[in-house]
This record gives C-alpha cells, structure tokens and sequence, in this order.
C-alpha cells in the first residue's frame, strides 16, 4: 500500500465512482487548496523576513497584511460552498492544510 500511494484509494469503489462521476467538485477544491498551500508558504517566508534582532515579527507587513485577506477570502468561500452542499464548515484551514 504504501509503494502504491494515493492510487490505493481507487481501488475502493464508492471512492471511485464519486472522483470518476462528480470531478468538478474535486478539482475545485483541489485548486483552492493548492492556494492556501502556497499562501502558507509564502507566509511562512514572510514572516522569517520581516522578523528584527529580537526575534520578534511585525505583522504590519503590507505582503503579510495581503496574504492574510486573501487566505482569509478562500476560506470564506470554500466554507459557503461546504455550507450549501450541506457539509459542517469548521476549521477548514486546518482540515484542508492536513
């Protein structure tokens, strides 16, 4: 299982058949997530930067102010979709960043 990685999920057939008859849910979600991947890096990177002698991080940083707001944006949206499909919107960063 773990030489075959993520292709072991396909072999379980209600898996299957929902990746394979309703893909655009997926890909949707898929993108966002590889968005606030990306956003979690580079804020990350931000934050190593703009950190003083002290240790100390200013969060006033216009780049780390933007990643805030645009991280807090796809979350938003990804949670008024888990809401209309019917699904709990609770820490969704957490669960799409684990």
């Amino acid at each position: 299982m773990m030489e075959e990685g993520p292709s072991v999920i396909l072999r379980l057939p209600k898996i299957r058949q929902a990746i394979i008859g309703h893909p655009e849910p997926l890909l949707w979600f898929s993108k966002r997530r590889m968005i606030l991947e990306m956003i979690d890096l580079e804020w990350r990177l931000r934050i190593g930067q703009c950190r003083d002698e002290n240790g100390v991080c200013d969060y006033s940083d216009i780049i780390l102010q933007k990643l805030k707001r645009r991280r807090a944006s796809i979350l938003k949206i990804v949670g008024i979709r888990m809401f209309m499909e019917g699904s709990a919107p609770k820490d969704i960063l957490r669960r799409m960043l684990s």
